[in-house]
């Protein structure tokens, strides 16, 4: 299949979630390209976010991941589709709404907010998918997936969060075979605001100390996921050829736990301790939910796509050239973040 390149024809890419960060990055990119029409899909059309992209431009579809006719509807005509399915949303919501002993919708066990939201995700991505392959027009899909941790790991590390992304792009590679050959991946690295990058004030020394269940010479590949995600989108569509699958991150930003340290140090004028914990001990001194941290450890163990054969940033035919995580951090408000 030809590679999609810019064309005297307009052609349309389609963004789902585009009021969110991934989305409105992949849209944002794709309004600056004279040769491209963007759709930006949204829940809410009145949003500040969505309101935002169609003063720049954007034609702005409602529909639901939950409602294929709806999906069906917003992808009429399209050329490329970016499609993101959202596991927090759900996650948060029954978390919000549930308490811990209640009973869920799952066979009489106890309630489980990962596993509530991974049925929703994949269902949500199956849904978009199999609308996205009734589309004559369409010529690259990508979805911005993640590895499914349980299957990467042989079952010794889990991750719901993770696991529902990586079943929605089993389902496109093994139930939809058609759209699979029109279809790549990205798997992007932490977003540059993940928590797991900043360490913490500790009140019995007034210290900052990373407590983290990995040693300072486990790897993280790191991305501002607002600016840089429809960079990587645009070369995925433009000029990779479908199938390909893309580790994500900006320029000089795959550190080391002590080169991420120092930088934060260098940035905030503060030194930082490195401490390395158990995910139990994270859990409750923290109370970070186990859902965002028991997988933690794979990132050693197994790396961060562990054994998946991924391409990196360098690898792709034309380079994107994005700000690292030192330039970005160096230019953030440290006296306002080190006194909230």
């Amino acid at each position: 299949m030809a590679v999609l390149r810019a064309q005297a024809i307009m052609k349309i890419i389609v963004v789902i979630g585009a009021g969110g960060n991934q989305g409105g990055s992949v849209a944002r990119t794709f309004l600056n390209l004279p040769h491209w029409k963007v759709r930006a899909i949204t829940r809410n059309p009145s949003s500040p976010a969505a309101k935002a992209l169609e003063v720049l431009g954007a034609e702005v579809v409602q529909a639901n991941l939950s409602d294929p006719d709806t999906l069906s509807q917003a992808f009429h005509g399209a050329h490329a589709i970016f499609l993101n399915t959202d596991f927090w949303a759900t996650y948060r919501s029954f978390v919000a709404t549930t308490t811990p002993k209640e009973k869920g919708p799952l066979d009489g066990e106890e309630f489980d907010p990962g596993k509530v939201a991974y049925q929703a995700e994949v269902s949500y991505g199956r849904n978009a998918a199999e609308a996205a392959a009734t589309v004559p027009t369409l010529e690259c899909l990508v979805y911005s997936a993640l590895p499914a941790m349980t299957k990467s790991t042989g079952g010794k590390y889990k991750s719901h969060h993770a696991d529902s992304k990586g079943a929605i792009a089993d389902y496109i590679e093994t139930e939809l075979p058609d759209l699979a050959k029109k279809t790549s991946f990205i798997y992007l690295g932490a977003y540059n605001t993940n928590a797991l990058l900043s360490p913490v004030l500790d009140p019995s020394d007034g210290k900052y100390k990373y407590f983290l269940p990995l040693s300072k010479a486990a790897r993280m590949p790191i991305i501002n996921q607002k600016e840089s995600t429809g960079l990587f989108v645009k070369a995925l569509i433009e000029d990779e050829a479908p199938g390909t699958k893309l580790l994500a991150y900006d320029t000089n930003s795959y550190l080391t736990y002590e080169q991420i340290r120092d930088i934060w140090s260098r940035a905030s004028g503060k030194e930082a301790d490195f401490v390395t914990v158990t995910v139990q001990f994270m859990h409750e001194k923290f109370k970070t939910p186990m859902e965002l941290i028991q997988s933690v450890p794979a990132l050693e163990e197994y790396g961060y796509t562990g054994s998946m054969k991924v391409i990196e940033p360098g690898d792709l035919k034309t380079a994107v050239r994005t700000k690292s995580w030192e330039e970005w951090m160096m230019e953030r408000d440290w006296k306002a973040i080190l006194e909230a």
